[in-house]
């Protein structure tokens, strides 16, 4: 484990033996008091920055040790993970900044097909695949299809009416895009 390493190496045993030379003092007091020292030595060893590093790494590696020996589970290391998310995350706002503004989904029904929608959106949205079930307006669809194609709304999802005694995956709700009510300066 690399933080009891990192501990060994920045001496805790060298720092003590300073702060005894410095506190000669309490050298001649009882037992109880030279204890009562060194746990407050203890802890002011451990607030240096490069202790509680140390002791950080030490503990994520008895986690991650414990998981793979009784789990077989692999957890990736806290550091890394930390620089995942943070990369992750400047990606998506990257994605948004190049997007632009929202705009509403055009939603709309398909003539001639009873119970399929046809919803073009601007972005994904998240969680619906294939075989996700969306309730729109009190009624089950089902996603059939996911097109990307170009436009201001490069992303289509083609909804059938959901299939009786088909199992449910993943409910989503959609709330239609209102469609506007105004109507503009009245003509002079």
């Amino acid at each position: 484990m690399p933080g009891v390493a990192l501990l060994h190496r920045n001496r805790l045993l060298a720092f003590l033996s300073v702060r005894v030379h410095q506190m000669q003092s309490v050298s001649a007091s009882n037992e109880s008091t030279q204890f009562y020292f060194l746990v407050i030595l203890t802890v002011e060893y451990a607030f240096h920055p490069f202790t509680l590093i140390a002791l950080l790494l030490s503990a994520e590696g008895a986690v991650r040790a414990w998981a793979a020996f009784f789990t077989d589970e692999i957890i990736p290391s806290l550091a890394l993970k930390v620089m995942a998310v943070v990369q992750e995350r400047r990606v998506l706002a990257k994605r948004e900044w190049e997007l632009g503004p929202a705009i509403p989904d055009l939603f709309e029904r398909i003539a001639g097909q009873e119970g399929e929608l046809r919803i073009s959106s601007q972005r994904h949205k998240d969680g619906w695949r294939l075989s996700s079930t969306i309730a729109v307006e009190d009624e089950f669809y089902e996603v059939s299809q996911v097109e990307d194609c170009g436009g201001p709304r490069p992303v289509r999802y083609l909804l059938r009416k959901f299939p009786s005694g088909r199992v449910v995956r993943g409910g989503y709700r959609y709330e239609p895009p209102q469609p506007s009510t105004s109507t503009g300066p009245l003509p002079g």
